[in-house]
């Protein structure tokens, strides 16, 4: 009952955000992280937005893109990584929910499937999704932009 109360908050409170974002066309900085493992792509879908993205977060004030990354990586699906095994992958500039963002995506290959563990409030799922099953997804943005870089 909390969980889908908590996931009806994060609902009106996204679609509230957007509103404001629309008003005031901010500049954000985001942090993603593409975790893989043996040719499958670590993906979650949150309660409250379509399409399904990477572990990803709001770099705040202060944090730096790859200590935003690890926070976000721990917060949303339970993975805990020292900074240090994050590769840099790619960062660009991204128009998207009427907002301009700055996004920094890291990669981290892992050795072993590690377990994902969801909140079932602002991640409802999480889970592997092999690269040749990826175009057929309702991607975000962010992660077609990251895809298409790493194919090049």
């Amino acid at each position: 009952m909390l969980d889908a109360l908590l996931r009806t908050v994060y609902r009106v409170g996204y679609r509230v955000m957007r509103a404001w974002w629309f008003v005031r066309r901010p500049r954000e900085r985001g942090a993603f992280v593409a975790v893989w493992h043996e040719g499958a792509l670590l993906l979650v879908r949150n309660s409250y937005r379509r399409g399904e993205t990477l572990p990803c977060g709001r770099i705040g004030r202060g944090e730096t893109p790859r200590a935003a990354a690890r926070r976000e990586l721990h917060e949303e699906v339970g993975i805990d990584l020292d900074e240090s095994a994050l590769r840099d992958a790619i960062d660009f500039a991204i128009d998207h929910d009427h907002k301009r963002e700055h996004a920094w995506v890291f990669e981290w290959h892992a050795p072993e499937r590690p377990d994902v563990r969801v909140d079932r409030r602002e991640v409802v799922w999480g889970g592997f999704v092999a690269e040749d099953e990826l175009d057929g997804r309702p991607l975000v943005p962010h992660v077609r932009r990251y895809l298409a870089w790493r194919r090049q």
